[in-house]
């Protein structure tokens, strides 16, 4: 342990919030934590689901008959885990007995690079623990068989907004909400740069 603290303590550091992801800081810079490798070396590219499949989705569940309901989950990233080796250098507000000590951080956090890989990967899991799977147009527009086995249910994931379309969606919803905190629940009026109006006709 000795000197794996030796080690972080000896490291590049690098400041997160500088416009340049990898500005390198001081070694005796203390108020910073820092990456031991390169993110540079993780993956971070991730697909979000396309403009033209929400707009067709809508097509599809007017003649259908589908509700729609559109959402945002809270705290997003913090349900899954970095692939990043990151640490941090504890602050006063965690008490004299943590003061200065190192922090190894494991959470997926805002404004590292993997993060939104790492929850699309874990949202993924969740939607298939649910019977979803992934279109073959659109991998990030997901369909399953409907409780009356007879009409589809959809979602649409963009990061952490989703849109789902159902025959019964308060139900689709209770079951993602076992997994995650979600708010602002309502049908949609804005999703992804579209608005939507929706008229007698």
């Amino acid at each position: 342990m000795a000197l794996e603290i030796k080690a972080l303590n000896e490291m590049e550091r690098f400041d997160f919030r500088d416009s340049h992801p990898l500005q390198r800081l001081p070694k005796d810079n203390p108020s910073h934590g820092g990456h031991l490798v390169d993110i540079l070396d993780n993956e971070i590219y991730l697909s979000n689901t396309k403009d033209i499949s929400v707009k067709l989705q809508h097509d599809i569940s007017q003649n259908a008959g589908l509700d729609a309901l559109c959402r945002d989950i809270g705290n997003v990233y913090i349900n899954t885990h970095t692939k990043e080796k990151v640490h941090a250098v504890e602050g006063p507000e965690l008490g004299p007995g943590l003061e200065g000590k190192i922090g190894i951080i494991y959470k997926a956090l805002y404004e590292l690079a993997t993060s939104c890989v790492q929850f699309h990967a874990h949202l993924s899991d969740t939607l298939r623990g649910i019977e979803f799977r992934p279109t073959r147009f659109d991998h990030d527009m997901w369909i399953r068989l409907g409780a009356d086995k007879k009409s589809y249910e959809y979602i649409c994931t963009h990061i952490d907004d989703f849109c789902i379309f159902s025959k019964q969606t308060d139900d689709v919803m209770a079951q993602i909400k076992v997994a995650y905190r979600v708010k602002l629940i309502g049908p949609p009026k804005y999703y992804l740069g579209n608005d939507f109006k929706c008229n007698s006709k």
